[in-house]
């Protein structure tokens, strides 16, 4: 079932409920009524016109009547024409002027600077402590030379030059820059020649120039999803193109190819209508009326967590649809001769496809009660042949079985051969009971041991990914394939930050231990691990599993420190998007630090400064704390994993010590407190991270139980290292250079 539904729960406001009367589901039953009994009473052979796109008309089609109809290929054309002539949006960038006139500033105060402090020595030397001093960003398009005219201009004419190159740039910055290479050479050519016109003096408009080209900055930055806005409203000014098709006109000439247009014009005209039989649509109608009501009521009285999701409702909606359909069509439509129980084994096909799409979708429970209404349907279009009826039911339990749970690529297969097993039983038990010939059972088991299974499976899988992108639904099926360690994020994650790639295999295998404990979805939380620090793909020099030679924290501040460690999650968010990962591992990513502290670059900070609030909460995870089981226990497994890697000589004492300290930590933090663990759960945790982590790290067993007391009394190195890591390591990143997250 989908990782956001969680059925079986009764309605624990249903007299509240009962009181008003909900338009959007009634409107969907009505909908989903009015489509089942349509398609339930339509004669689905066309009457008049056969033909299909791309097909050669045998004769000449004239219209009966005048009609008018959409020509839909002008209409896309007119609306690609009008979002091409949509220019792209930008946004303001807030203190570009500022920042732009700022490392102006900077680079006037430190030539000024280094002047002063050194009259003496190489010039060169001077230039070089300049750029020392501005860094990398600023001062970068300034020339050698431009610094050496600065350097040995007297202080008037320096501040002469500054003003000049103030002047240019606030002119520039006041208008608009984008973010574009091109816009912003451009912008730079723009200022030299302003400083050649404003300046006679061609050295001194040089040195401006140049100095106010560095300065320059984009104030607009491109932005895609406003862009993407103004196309679609674009589109959406476009009227549709209609076009009249006059009676006696030809719509099709004999031995012409049957185009898009051909087919619009059949459509306008009736020629494609079917026949329907009217009393056919009322009888039906009522059956259809019943069964919807009847799912309406089961959904409302025993899963009605299903019952008030529109959207869940709207997926099962289509859903049956869909089967019902594929039904009919199986029955009518597929242009080739088959015989009444080949067109019984592809409706088993379809119910089955249908009822493994519901049990993982929507509810493995639900989808029972949806696999008995379209076996009903299949009697019905049968002509009341039960055999059928009660194979496609059978198998279909079968196949909600085998999927309802489905952790690994395996069990895909693994229900393929259930399916094939229990449709060769049910073939040769039904025959039985029929006296059928050998032969036709030896058919029917071709079928069904083959066909209906193979073609059941590829209809689920294939038909998940879509269905899920559509209805905003993560089930197994994508965590699986998000699973695979060749998917391209995680390539880029392991050629990119290494370690921090070794560090979420680890964090993956013991999330799913730990999961798999307290009966958690332990494939969510072993993708969520995978996952959850790909921000560090951004900038993985900054934590300390990726660092070969040195700890550039050592050179940062501790408060520019916290706010990198930190930005990780943003930016896991970010590629998160972009990658287009399932909602529920982008919230992974976002809790799996919560609101925790970051503790080694806190303690920094304090220790210069009198520790407050106020300076915590410049050290804090922005959150939010983890709300699921699953996020939970990642946030649990991240801290734990990184701590035990500081341990030089694990044991089992020492191993429960630094997972019992993580953990507690964790508690007492108050960062579980929105989750659903229970502190049995909890405990359950801890024992499964113990286990795990013996085995991972070939702990040494101490069966000294003294040793053991001794460990617990903080009297041995290892002891202290233990619970040492465990605080820092619980909520830090790169912490010192003997650990690592």
């Amino acid at each position: 079932m989908p990782l956001t539904t969680r059925g079986g729960k009764k309605n624990p406001d249903k007299s509240a409920a009962r009181s008003r009367v909900d338009l959007k589901r009634t409107g969907l039953a009505v909908a989903t009524i009015v489509i089942l009994s349509v398609l339930l009473s339509i004669h689905m052979l066309p009457s008049k016109v056969t033909l299909k796109l791309g097909q050669i008309s045998p004769e000449d089609i004239i219209a009966p009547r005048t009609a008018r109809y959409k020509d839909t290929t002008e209409t896309e054309l007119r609306k690609a024409k009008a979002a091409a002539g949509v220019g792209k949006a930008y946004d303001v960038v807030p203190n570009a002027a500022d920042q732009a006139i700022g490392a102006l500033k900077t680079i006037f105060a430190t030539v000024e600077n280094v002047r002063g402090r050194s009259t003496g020595g190489p010039v060169t030397k001077r230039v070089d402590l300049v750029r020392q001093r501005l860094g990398s960003v600023i001062g970068g398009h300034v020339s050698d030379g431009t610094f050496v005219s600065l350097l040995s201009m007297d202080p008037a004419a320096l501040r002469q030059v500054e003003d000049d190159s103030l002047q240019i740039v606030s002119a520039a910055m006041s208008r608009e820059i984008h973010d574009d290479p091109a816009d912003l050479r451009e912008s730079r050519r723009e200022v030299l020649a302003e400083s050649e016109r404003l300046l006679n003096d061609p050295r001194k408009a040089a040195l401006v120039g140049e100095i106010a080209q560095d300065s320059l900055r984009p104030n607009r930055v491109f932005d895609p999803d406003r862009t993407v806005d103004q196309q679609e409203a674009a589109k959406d000014k476009v009227l549709p193109v209609y076009r009249l098709i006059m009676r006696g006109d030809t719509v099709i000439a004999k031995g012409e190819p049957v185009l898009q247009e051909h087919i619009e014009k059949f459509e306008a005209l009736g020629l494609m209508n079917p026949k329907v039989d009217y009393w056919s649509v009322i009888w039906l109608t009522v059956l259809v009326m019943m069964a919807v009501l009847l799912v309406v009521g089961y959904l409302y009285r025993y899963y009605y967590d299903v019952y008030r999701d529109t959207r869940t409702l709207l997926l099962l909606a289509v859903l049956v649809v869909i089967g019902t359909l594929a039904l009919r069509i199986s029955g009518s439509l597929l242009g080739i001769n088959l015989t009444p129980y080949q067109v019984g084994y592809l409706g088993i096909l379809w119910v089955t496809a249908v009822g493994m799409l519901v049990a993982v979708l929507v509810n493995p429970q639900v989808s029972v009660l949806i696999t008995a209404l379209l076996s009903i349907v299949l009697s019905l279009m049968l002509n009341g042949e039960l055999r059928f009826a009660a194979s496609a039911f059978m198998t279909a339990v079968v196949g909600i079985y085998s999927v309802a749970n489905i952790r690994d690529r395996s069990d895909l297969a693994t229900s393929v051969g259930a399916l094939a097993a229990a449709g060769v039983i049910l073939v040769w038990v039904t025959g039985g009971l029929n006296n059928d010939p050998i032969s036709l059972m030896q058919m029917g088991t071709v079928w069904v041991g083959l066909v209906v299974p193979i073609g059941a499976a590829a209809l689920f899988y294939f038909g998940t990914v879509p269905l899920e992108k559509l209805f905003g639904l993560t089930t197994h099926i994508s965590l699986l394939e998000l699973a695979n360690t060749n998917k391209p994020l995680l390539r880029k994650l392991v050629m990119e930050a290494p370690g921090t790639y070794t560090h979420s295999m680890a964090v993956g295998h013991l999330a799913e231990t730990a999961a798999e404990a307290i009966g958690a979805d332990s494939l969510m939380a072993r993708v969520a691990s995978y996952y959850h620090d790909i921000g560090k793909i951004r900038r993985p020099q900054f934590f300390i599993e990726n660092q070969n030679v040195e700890n550039v924290h050592d050179r940062m501040n501790p408060t520019l420190s916290a706010l990198v460690i930190t930005s990780h999650i943003k930016d896991g968010v970010d590629i998160a998007k972009e990658y287009r990962l399932p909602g529920v591992v982008i919230d992974a990513i976002m809790q799996h630090h919560g609101t925790s502290l970051v503790q080694y670059f806190y303690d920094q900070a304090a220790g210069e400064q009198d520790p407050c609030m106020a300076l915590e909460s410049q050290f804090r995870y922005g959150g939010p704390k983890p709300k699921t089981k699953e996020a939970a226990i990642v946030m649990l497994a991240d801290s734990v994993e990184a701590a035990s890697r500081a341990m030089p000589k694990p044991t089992r004492a020492t191993i429960e010590l630094v997972v019992n300290k993580v953990i507690a930590d964790k508690l007492r933090d108050g960062q579980l407190d929105e989750s659903d663990l229970s502190f049995k759960e909890v405990g359950t945790i801890s024992e499964a991270f113990r286990r795990a982590l013996m085995g991972t790290l070939h702990a040494r067993i101490d069966y000294s139980e003294a040793e053991n007391k001794r460990l617990a009394a903080n009297g041995d190195s290892d002891s202290k290292l233990a619970r040492d890591s465990g605080e820092d390591e619980a909520d830090t990143e790169p912490g010192p250079t003997t650990t690592a997250s």
